[in-house]
């Protein structure tokens, strides 16, 4: 059993894994780096991985307590989580992904993914006479865009509305032709803007000022009429814009005919660019402009775990 942290220090739990969400090797080198509310670095040990313990980290009672943890292996990309927010004489527990350099998505097979979660299912199948051919076609030559819609998905997926359940218990259908690196376009069952509109009632989204002129359209889709953005984690909130002057009616599965207007869902890093820790961790990826699938997964599964929730499980992995 471990010794109590002496009163005016805590400690930290790093739990580390890679791309597959399985913990790193043991035998893996590992840099740590662990910085106080400041952006002061209190300590930085070589360790091996994948579950450690760093004790004895200063406690203040204030905003010196929001800490930083940045981890570095050689063949990887660096993961960091902020804040971990010590406690007094107490272990806080904090989980980091790794993923390699240069990793790609990997994805299930199809026969693998009928036992996927039902409603990720549904968006990936609606609309198509062949969604068996489609996926392994775009799994081929777009594995970007079917990671970002995958991890995308699984994000609105896993959002609660105020009745319990979640958007893709509305109909969707994913535009194929336009999926992107960073977003996707679908048709998606009129009420489901009134609906986010009153989980930003609940301060659980934000509406977004002049949506038209950030969600300009693509295509023969025009601007967007209402978007709103997450609250709920400090990176990858999912924004939803609603197109809602390019209207259809789509057929459901069982026949059901359906209203629809246009989503865009995306995902940015973090809620503010200039003042969070993590740009010390990724700079190439923020400078590049649109946002990198692999980084939004990557964060996306710590922020899953830093606020309590299930681990951010898409039909993907990195490798």
């Amino acid at each position: 059993m471990m010794p109590a942290e002496a009163p005016q220090t805590g400690a930290i739990q790093i739990n580390i894994v890679d791309g597959t969400r399985q913990p790193i090797a043991t035998d893996r080198d590992l840099l740590l780096r662990i910085l106080d509310g400041r952006h002061q670095q209190i300590v930085a040990p070589w360790v091996s991985g994948p579950s450690i313990r760093v004790t004895d980290l200063p406690y203040h009672d204030n905003l010196d307590d929001r800490y930083t943890v940045f981890v570095h292996s050689k063949g990887y990309g660096d993961g960091a989580v902020y804040p971990v927010l010590l406690k007094r004489g107490a272990t806080v527990d904090t989980n980091i992904m790794l993923l390699p350099d240069d990793g790609e998505f990997h994805f299930r097979k199809w026969t693998d993914l009928q036992s996927a979660d039902a409603k990720l299912l549904q968006l990936v199948t609606n609309g198509a006479a062949n969604p068996a051919d489609r996926y392994a076609d775009t799994m081929e030559k777009r594995p970007r865009q079917l990671g970002s819609l995958l991890t995308l998905g699984t994000a609105v997926r896993d959002i609660t509305l105020d009745d319990s359940t979640s958007p893709l218990s509305y109909y969707w259908e994913v535009m194929w032709d336009l999926l992107a690196p960073d977003r996707f376009w679908a048709f998606v069952e009129v009420g489901l803007a009134d609906r986010i509109q009153k989980m930003a009632e609940l301060n659980a989204f934000a509406a977004e000022a002049d949506s038209g002129h950030w969600h300009p359209g693509t295509g023969t889709i025009g601007p967007a009429t209402r978007s709103w953005k997450q609250t709920r984690f400090d990176v990858t909130n999912v924004q939803l814009s609603f197109h809602e002057n390019d209207r259809a009616e789509r057929t459901a599965p069982n026949g059901r005919k359906v209203q629809c207007v246009v989503v865009e869902p995306d995902i940015d890093y973090y809620k503010d660019l200039l003042a969070h820790g993590l740009l010390e961790v990724l700079p190439n990826a923020v400078t590049k402009g649109k946002t990198d699938p692999r980084t939004v997964y990557q964060l996306r599964w710590m922020a899953a775990l830093q606020e309590g929730l299930p681990p951010f499980d898409p039909p993907c992995t990195i490798e």
